[in-house]
């Protein structure tokens, strides 16, 4: 995957400053996060863990420069390192997903967001990128909801490596991807960065195969819970294979 998404970050033009910042940033939200509370009645403790250890307060953008690529390391154009990748880690998650009939026969249940909609999406690797696939699952999920990306209060994003996001986000700001690509003649503007994994993402809390699309939806269904009734979020991940599944929550 790794070396798949150096080739998508030449495409895509996406230099090691812009991942080194996003890197950074996903850092930063986290242990804020992690500070202010955000996590503790998202985590079960295990033994004497009650936190997720790979967010870093002692990060910066001079230490992340200091990382050797950690996938193309020959052509003196690698870009992806170790400090700009989502971790491996053990973790597993679980959330609730109900009807509405089966919400009442769940006593004092509230429902804290609804499952508008959703997406999967699938690339042939041999001509696009690994990672690229929600690139076109997101701008059709949008167009049949007739919304721009402005509309979206929230947006949680898998953060496999930070020029695996930085790509996909040229590709949905793209009209010609989105047209020729994606099948979708609609303009949704532009990706409210300001908006993006607020509490941070896989680059800083890490990525365990086969729990982290529950837990970036349990974090998005918290988060919409502090929002007015209505508000929105895209939750997007994507897979090994060339596989994207993204989704469209409304808070309740």
């Amino acid at each position: 995957m790794g070396e798949h998404t150096e080739e998508m970050a030449k495409t895509w033009g996406i230099a090691r400053e812009p991942q080194d910042k996003l890197a950074l940033a996903s850092h930063e939200k986290a242990i804020a996060g992690q500070k202010a509370g955000f996590f503790d009645d998202l985590i079960v403790p295990v033994a004497d863990m009650s936190r997720d250890g790979f967010p870093r307060s002692d990060t910066s953008l001079e230490r992340l420069a200091k990382l050797q690529p950690a996938f193309d390391r020959t052509s003196g154009k690698g870009t992806i390192t170790a400090g700009n990748s989502s971790p491996l880690t053990d973790g597993a998650a679980g959330l609730w997903v109900a009807t509405g009939t089966g919400v009442k026969r769940l006593p004092g249940a509230i429902p804290r967001a609804r499952l508008v909609d959703w997406e999967i999406a699938a690339v042939d690797i041999f001509k696009e990128g690994l990672l690229m696939a929600p690139a076109y699952a997101i701008p059709r999920m949008l167009a049949r909801n007739n919304l721009r990306y402005a509309d979206i209060a929230l947006w949680e994003i898998h953060e496999a490596f930070s020029a695996q996001v930085l790509c996909n986000v040229a590709a949905l700001e793209s009209a010609s991807f989105r047209r020729e690509k994606a099948g979708v003649d609609f303009d949704p503007g532009n990706v409210p960065f300001e908006r993006l994994n607020p509490h941070g993402g896989s680059v800083a809390l890490g990525h365990p195969f086969g729990a982290t699309g529950a837990r970036i939806l349990s974090q998005a269904v918290k988060e919409l819970a502090t929002m007015p009734n209505g508000s929105r979020a895209v939750v997007s991940i994507c897979a090994d294979g060339g596989l994207g599944t993204v989704a469209l929550l409304q808070a309740e």
